[in-house]
């Protein structure tokens, strides 16, 4: 039985939320005067060390959907996807070893500006005019989905939580660009991951739980039972594609390979994917995180009874589990967790495609010679601008929205993001395609998502693949998932390497671009002719002053009158954090002791 259980949130929560936004509207002050040029704006000068870059990693692996769409899946459906993320990230992280550097190493400023270098104008322009609008659409989805956790927990009206939320991110990418977001990332991923610990440690103390010894028996019988309501060949085929298409995200320059530009050097981000490989496979924390919902599938079976607002209320799986554990003003730090997992989201949608803009059409349309103030003054514009679309496009899709998030974003993935990221992954090890490979391996794409989406149907996948009996509801959704993935996969990776055929048609320009890349990408940074300024101390510097007041003002919750428990819970939160911050600020007193003349 459900039981009775408060939804709303208390006083203290009120105040833990309001000082968390005034923190992070500080932010972007505070990094205002770091920006000097486009490169600091837009990818934090390629000169960010691994710890903060890396953490921006996790943050935009960990996103807000993964406690609302992804949390919805693991109630229903208890190991299946936790596994998959685990097998996801750990061949990711084998392959990333090699490519990491690779991508550091191709010496641009945005990922558009890389596939200029491997394909030529027209493929960069095609896929700026893609990635923009796409950029946008996943923010607003990023948006929606952390909107959607938000209201329902502060029981504030769905719309007037988007617009809030947007309107404050927005602020903050406008005034500090990509070293704004990257520390901010820093700060809020360890706030993440310490609440969320929390929470899942209260979960496990329950009386219907017993402790973690106990769990796994407690919980039912469908999150063993990975055919139960569904066959096992279309489980086993969901499990592979869906680590397929997580891969390709990945490893694609036009995807996660992005965030490497922002590091120093090969080494420092190979750092990075052992954080990776720390935080996903030997932890896992994704695993981790969706504990608590799976716990919710038992204790609370009927969630429609405990959010009825809720379009789809298995949403609200992690949430009603922190309601039931959380003391007062734990509720509020939580939340400010959830838009945390939102950042990363709405940095693509604002600052990197604001980037994409004034680099990639800005400077060679309309201002050829724009100067550095130029290009700043014009990414502040349109980070303004892109940030009102997100918004709006947020606001759409959740008018629009008639199935569960998990599956939307299934749909959504398979049908335009596949086709976009496979060739960018592939271009990166694979260099023997004409300059139109990229464009038309992504048309290719599209056509076939496309023509899936409209050929597909439960009758036609039930006979394709010889079942007796109808396919159920959940089985028809998965179905296609799998039908338009596979079709999307073969038809682009297929006319990505058939293009090879022409590819000594190529005009000496191309052939001698791409070659430059290739070399590019196997020689290291050199630190002195390349004019990598030192900002080590800066960065240790700055995030040790945002962790010492965010982990100062944190751990003064344990005032707030609750049990022990509670004040525990934030002295270990608090404290943390506190102790991330009085180390970083020492080591930046160190390292400006042996470097004087570093820049703060």
């Amino acid at each position: 039985m459900n039981g009775e259980i408060s939804t709303s949130l208390v006083y203290w929560d009120w105040i833990v939320i309001v000082f968390y936004f005034v923190f992070i509207i500080g932010i972007g002050f505070l990094f205002k005067h770091v920006n000097k040029n486009a490169s600091d704006y837009f990818r934090g000068g390629g000169n960010m060390l691994w710890w903060m870059a890396g953490v921006s990693v996790a943050a935009a692996t960990i996103s807000t959907w993964t406690f609302t769409g992804a949390a919805a899946k693991v109630y229903q459906s208890g190991f299946l996807y936790p596994l998959g993320a685990f097998f996801g990230s750990l061949f990711s992280v084998i392959v990333l070893w090699y490519l990491a550097p690779r991508f550091r190493q191709m010496r641009v400023i945005t990922s558009m500006e890389a596939v200029f270098r491997r394909f030529g104008f027209g493929t960069e322009q095609f896929y700026v005019y893609l990635a923009l609008p796409m950029g946008i659409f996943w923010g607003g989805i990023g948006l929606n989905t952390v909107a959607v956790f938000m209201s329902a927990a502060m029981n504030i009206n769905m719309q007037l939580t988007l617009i809030g939320l947007g309107a404050i991110v927005t602020i903050m990418s406008l005034f500090g660009g990509q070293w704004a977001v990257a520390a901010s990332d820093f700060v809020q991923g360890i706030l993440m991951l310490l609440i969320v610990l929390v929470v899942v440690f209260l979960t496990m103390r329950l009386p219907e739980i017993g402790g973690m010894t106990n769990f796994f028996s407690y919980l039912p019988d469908r999150h063993y039972d990975f055919t139960l309501g569904s066959r096992m060949g279309i489980v086993a085929l969901w499990f592979f594609m869906s680590q397929v298409t997580r891969f390709f995200g990945h490893i694609s320059m036009a995807g996660e390979g992005a965030k490497y530009l922002q590091v120093k050097d090969a080494r420092e981000a190979r750092k990075m994917v052992i954080l990776k490989l720390f935080l996903f496979v030997i932890l896992p924390v994704n695993a981790v995180m969706l504990l608590p919902a799976m716990a919710a599938a038992k204790i609370y079976p009927d969630m429609a009874a405990i959010f009825p607002n809720m379009k789809m209320p298995q949403e609200g799986a992690f949430l009603v589990m922190a309601f039931r554990t959380l003391p007062q003003g734990l509720m509020g730090l939580l939340i400010c967790g959830m838009f945390a997992a939102a950042m990363s989201s709405m940095d693509t949608a604002l600052n990197r495609n604001a980037g994409f803009f004034v680099r990639n059409v800005y400077i060679k349309y309309l201002k050829r010679d724009a100067s550095d103030a130029n290009q700043l003054a014009a990414g502040k514009l349109f980070t303004l601008a892109f940030g009102v679309i997100t918004i709006i496009i947020g606001l759409g899709f959740d008018y629009f929205r008639t199935m569960n998030m998990f599956n939307a974003m299934q749909i959504i993935t398979s049908m335009i993001s596949l086709p976009a990221v496979i060739p960018m992954a592939l271009a990166t090890v694979y260099k023997r395609t004409p300059g139109w490979s990229g464009w038309s391996s992504v048309l290719i794409g599209l056509f076939a998502g496309a023509v899936a989406k409209l050929c597909y149907s439960p009758e036609m996948y039930q006979k394709m693949m010889g079942y007796v009996e109808s396919l159920s509801v959940q089985e028809s959704r998965d179905a296609q998932f799998i039908f338009i993935s596979v079709t999307v996969t073969v038809a682009t990776s297929v006319w990505f390497f058939a293009t090879s055929f022409f590819y000594k048609k190529s005009s000496a320009e191309h052939i001698k671009r791409v070659e430059s890349l290739f070399e590019d990408m196997r020689t290291p940074i050199d630190h002195k002719k390349e004019d990598v300024r030192h900002q080590d101390a800066m960065q240790y510097r700055l995030v040790g002053i945002m962790c010492l007041i965010f982990g100062g003002g944190t751990t003064l919750g344990m005032l707030i009158p609750n049990p022990l428990y509670g004040r525990i819970a934030f002295l270990f939160v608090g404290g943390t954090i506190l102790i991330f911050g009085i180390s970083l600020f020492m080591i930046s007193v160190k390292k400006l002791k042996g470097h004087p003349d570093e820049e703060l």
